[in-house]
């Protein structure tokens, strides 16, 4: 008769299952957190870019962007369409206005290169863009920017909720033109020119990539 396991060696399998199952599900459930967060960019971003295309073309206006010419060291702006889009995205988007303070609860650029993050452009900071912030009908945050040199979005995918981190439930975008030089119209959502992500956060780029870490070498264009 083949003998049956005693009391001492289940408990001890279960304590070492227990161990195990503590040990890996939060990691489990982070990895799980940031997937969700990062398929809600991915469609607010499509959202966003298709509705820029549609008015852009319908309107006939393209100068709300800042691109980087001739591969120059410096980047130019174009404002003068940048009241206009805002207003029709608001319009489209059917977005609410929040208060300014909201996006005080963001950690700054100095913060995040400070603790290990990655900086697309080390002179960037979260307040150059002069971003107002609404909010969609799911609850997504945007934050329009069109004064200064840097008109963009940022995306708070989680809305009002945390963790509130770039490269995480928070993404940057700029307006920009990659084809300026070849007369060729159209505004982009990039991270170019300025970005963040904190430390173990994912940049823009790397996500619409579909890369599983971001690029050693962070450059300012894609």
């Amino acid at each position: 008769m083949k003998p049956a396991f005693t009391m001492a060696e289940v408990l001890i399998t279960l304590g070492i299952l227990g161990v195990v199952i503590a040990t890996t599900l939060p990691l489990i459930v982070s990895k799980y957190k940031r997937l969700v967060f990062e398929v809600a960019f991915k469609k607010q971003y499509s959202v966003i870019q298709n509705t820029i295309n549609y008015i852009t073309a319908t309107n006939g206006y393209y100068n709300c962007y800042v691109t980087h010419p001739n591969n120059s060291e410096s980047y130019v702006s174009k404002l003068d369409d940048c009241e206009t889009l805002k207003a029709d995205l608001i319009e489209k988007l059917n977005l609410k206005k929040l208060d300014d303070s909201i996006l005080d609860e963001y950690a700054t650029s100095d913060a995040v290169k400070a603790q290990g993050g990655v900086v697309v452009n080390q002179n960037c900071n979260v307040k150059t863009i002069y971003s107002e912030p609404y909010i969609t009908n799911d609850g997504t945050l945007i934050y329009i920017g069109i004064k200064g040199m840097l008109p963009g979005i940022i995306l708070d995918v989680n809305g009002e909720k945390k963790p509130n981190k770039w490269g995480y439930d928070v993404f940057w975008l700029n307006f920009s033109n990659r084809f300026e030089d070849k007369n060729i119209t159209n505004i982009l959502l990039t991270d170019e020119y300025c970005s963040l992500a904190e430390k173990g956060g994912r940049l823009p780029r790397t996500i619409l990539g579909n890369m599983s870490k971001n690029q050693d070498n962070i450059k300012w264009e894609w």
